[in-house]
């Protein structure tokens, strides 16, 4: 079966997009147009489309990420191909400046789903993966880095979703974290069915914004089987409105924190998601002669614009 392929990405909230930033997103979107094209997978695809973002230094992951409290960055990821269900989440690692680049060496190779960052870090240095020989020193910079970091986090997590020729879907999560980080603060971006989500049955998600609110609501998750019971469009953009304003926006929310993510369903296709503000993303179908790219899908009150 051939299906039309499929590819959103996003490097968090509060990205403005300006024309550098413009120039180099759209770059980003054609090469994985060009992979799609050429009928690789979409796990890959998310993968070189993640990798991208976070070797730009642009966002924080990957060479952008910033350091938690004791002056140390950790990095997190989490990928997931929906058509195996196979899943492999990294927080914490330190010896590798874009987390992205040990994915095709180590999914798939072994059985566990989670892998602890000093462990993984160490198993880089051993292979000769690594880029970054051990923690830096806690110095003025980090300390003044940590200070100036807003609390609330969120900005700049990088994330892609994607479908592929075959109908597979895949999601890679990406990011530095939150800022004033406790030392060995773990976010939700390698945390499947939080932050990172992907089954051919239901669809694909990457989730940004502030990751306790992600965990305790588990929200990819959350978000891809409300979209995926509802019978139209119409219904699955409904139903997003609905989890946004439970989760955190108005008087009957249960949580406090700004969320949004992308998303692919198997059933309705692409939607860009967030609460009111900036939210950087982009997309790209079969079909379509250019990329579309934002930094604003609301809509002006409606929070959750369906597009393409």
């Amino acid at each position: 079966m051939t299906t039309t392929p499929l590819l959103l990405l996003h490097t968090g909230f509060g990205s403005r997009l300006d024309h550098h930033l413009e120039s180099f997103l759209k770059t980003v979107l054609q090469q994985g147009r060009r992979r799609l094209e050429q009928g690789e997978s979409a796990l890959g695809v998310t993968w070189s489309v993640v990798g991208l973002l976070e070797e730009s230094g642009f966002f924080n992951a990957g060479r952008g990420a910033i350091p938690q409290e004791d002056g140390v960055v950790r990095r997190d990821i989490g990928t997931m191909d929906g058509n195996t269900l196979g899943y492999l989440g990294i927080p914490g690692l330190t010896t590798i400046s874009c987390p992205s680049r040990i994915l095709p060496p180590l999914f798939g190779k072994t059985q566990h789903i989670l892998l602890a960052g000093d462990a993984a870090s160490r198993w880089l240095v051993e292979e000769g993966l690594s880029d970054i020989p051990g923690p830096p020193p806690f110095g003025e910079k980090s300390l003044k880095t940590w200070q100036e970091q807003d609390d609330r986090g969120g900005h700049g997590t990088v994330g892609a979703v994607a479908r592929d020729r075959n109908g597979h879907l895949a999601a890679t999560t990406s990011t530095g974290g939150a800022g004033r980080m406790r030392a060995g603060r773990i976010g939700d971006s390698s945390i499947p069915g939080a932050g990172t989500y992907a089954d051919d049955r239901l669809g694909a998600v990457s989730m940004t914004g502030l990751g306790e609110v992600i965990l305790q609501n588990v929200a990819g998750f959350r978000f891809l089987w409300a979209v995926s019971k509802a019978p139209d469009r119409s219904r699955a953009a409904e139903a997003i409105r609905e989890i946004l304003a439970d989760i955190a926006e108005g008087p009957a929310s249960r949580t406090d924190g700004r969320i949004g993510g992308i998303l692919i369903s198997a059933r309705h296709g692409p939607f860009v998601f967030h609460h009111p503000g900036v939210l950087l993303a982009g997309a790209w179908r079969d079909g379509e002669k250019d990329v579309a790219l934002k930094d604003g899908w609301n809509g002006g009150e409606d929070p959750c614009l369906p597009f393409l």
